[in-house]
C-alpha cells in the first residue's frame, strides 16, 4: 500500500462515526479496486477477502455465517412530488447498521446501507470504536444490501430460502455483494443493472439464494431471479408500476417450499393500491414499519428484527432512514453530504 493509500485508508478509519446505538457512518476514501476484481472475478467470500487484503490491506475480514432470520421487503412508488422513490426493509439478526458513502475514480457515487453482523461487529454490546483491527472496515463498499448512486438508480437484495445459485456458463463468475457493489459503481439505469448481473455468472453467498429489485429516476423498476440456475427478469407491465418483493419466488417454477413473506406482500400490495401507488416518503415509512419483523431465533439466542427502513428518493439522492425499529426517529441522509446525518422532525 503506497503513503497516499495509507493515508486515504487511515481517513476512512477515521471517519467512523457513531450517530446512535443502532446507527453509524463510513465515509470511505481509497480505492476498492472493483475493476480489479471484475476482471478476474469472484466466486465465494474467500475471494473477495483475498481481494481486498491484497488490494487494501484489510484484515480480520469474515462475513457472519448464520443464514437463519434473514428476511426484508421492498417496493417502488412515487411520492406526492411524483419523484421515484425505493423503500426498504433489512431483516436479520439484531446489530447495528452502517451508513457507507463512496466515490471511486472510475464509477459513480453512492450512499450504501450494510449490516454491521458481516464484520464480525453484531453484538447486543455494541463498540465498534474499540474492536481490535478496525481495518476490516475497509472491506465496507463489498458488503451493502441496498444503496443509490449519483444517477438515482437504486438497488436492493433480498433472501430466498432454497438452493443457492451457482452458474456455470463460461462467463466470469461474480458474487452477491460484489455484484451489488458493480451495480451502484457502473449502473445508472434498471436496464443496465439487469445487463451487468446477467453479464455474469452469479454465484449465492452463504449457500442459499437471493433476488433482487432496481428502481432508477425514471421511475423504472425490475425484479431479478435465478432458478436453476437460470436468471428471469420480472418487468413492469406498464410504465410506474409498483413491484414488490419480499421472500419468495415470483417467477413459475421457483422452490418457494420454505418461502416466507406473503403477508408483508400482500399488505404492500393492498397499501400502494389504495393509494394508487403514490406515497410520501413518511407514508411509505410508516408502511415499511407496518411489515417489520421482531421475534426470538427459535434455535439461536439472538433475536431477528428490522435493522433499518429505508426510503430512496431517486430524484434528488437522498434517504429517509429509520434504525433498530424505532420509528419516532427518523434521519435524512444525502449523496452529496457524506457522513451528515439530518434529523428529521
Amino acid at each position: 500500500m503506497s503513503n497516499k493509500e495509507n493515508k486515504l485508508a487511515k481517513e476512512t478509519i477515521r471517519s467512523f462515526h457513531r450517530v446512535n446505538d443502532s446507527l453509524w457512518t463510513l465515509v470511505y476514501k481509497n480505492d476498492y479496486a472493483l475493476d480489479v476484481l471484475l476482471e478476474y472475478g469472484t466466486d465465494s467470500i474467500m475471494s473477495t477477502v483475498k481481494h481486498l487484503q491484497n488490494t487494501v490491506r484489510a484484515s480480520r475480514l469474515a462475513p457472519n455465517s448464520n443464514k437463519d432470520g434473514f428476511a426484508c421487503s421492498t417496493f417502488n412508488a412515487r411520492n406526492e412530488n411524483g419523484a421515484p422513490i425505493f423503500a426498504r426493509n433489512f431483516d436479520y439478526k439484531e446489530a447495528p447498521c452502517v451508513a457507507v458513502w463512496t466515490a471511486p475514480e472510475n464509477g459513480y457515487r453512492s450512499m450504501a446501507v450494510i449490516d454491521s453482523t458481516f464484520f464480525i461487529y453484531g453484538t447486543k454490546i455494541f463498540k465498534m470504536k474499540n474492536a481490535r483491527n478496525p481495518k476490516r472496515l475497509l472491506g465496507a463498499p463489498y458488503m451493502s444490501m441496498d444503496g443509490i448512486n449519483e444517477k438515482g438508480f437504486s438497488c436492493a437484495v433480498l433472501e430466498i430460502k432454497a438452493k443457492a445459485t451457482k452458474q456455470n456458463t463460461g462467463k466470469k463468475p461474480i458474487n452477491t455483494t460484489v455484484a451489488l457493489r458493480a451495480a451502484l459503481d457502473k449502473c445508472s439505469s434498471v436496464e443496465e443493472a439487469l445487463e451487468l448481473f446477467t453479464s455474469y455468472d452469479m454465484h449465492d453467498l452463504l449457500g442459499i439464494s437471493y433476488h433482487y429489485q432496481f428502481a432508477d429516476a425514471a421511475g423504472n423498476s425490475a425484479i431479478l431471479e435465478y432458478v436453476d440456475n437460470k436468471p428471469y427478469i420480472i418487468r413492469q407491465k406498464v410504465p410506474d408500476e409498483n413491484l414488490k418483493l419480499t421472500n419468495y419466488f415470483l417467477t413459475p417454477g421457483g422452490d418457494n417450499s420454505d418461502g416466507r413473506g406473503e403477508d408483508r406482500f400482500e399488505h404492500i400490495g393492498e397499501v400502494l393500491k389504495e393509494n394508487n401507488g403514490i406515497l410520501s416518503e413518511n407514508d411509505a415509512m410508516k408502511l415499511l414499519s407496518e411489515c417489520t419483523l421482531n421475534y426470538r431465533h427459535k434455535t439461536l439466542k439472538h433475536m431477528v428484527i428490522t435493522l433499518w427502513s429505508a426510503v430512496y428518493n431517486c430524484s434528488e439522492n437522498s434517504m429517509l432512514l429509520c434504525t433498530g425499529m424505532d420509528y419516532g426517529k427518523k434521519y435524512r441522509l444525502y449523496l452529496d453530504k457524506p457522513g451528515e446525518v439530518f434529523a428529521v422532525e
